[in-house]
């Protein structure tokens, strides 16, 4: 059984746990929220080598947006 309460992986592994709670199942990997918050932030800093003033946590907060609209296109 594969836990639904986590965040979805990029990148999934999964493995049999070794905990007394036999038939769970751990997934492993960076969250696709994370995948595709580096993959805007690639394209962002094009963008900011032209305005250097920009703050790199404001190049981040834009990424987990960009991440977020992504995750619900996803969904639609």
């Amino acid at each position: 059984m594969i836990q639904t309460n986590q965040p979805e992986s990029a990148f999934p592994s999964t493995f049999k746990s070794l905990s007394p709670e036999e038939g769970q199942t751990h997934r492993w990997g960076m969250t696709l929220r994370d995948y595709f918050a580096a993959k805007a932030m690639q394209g962002m800093f094009d963008y900011w080598h032209e305005n250097p003033n920009l703050e790199f946590e404001h190049i981040a907060s834009c990424s987990y947006d960009m991440a977020d609209a992504m995750l619900k296109a996803r969904e639609a």
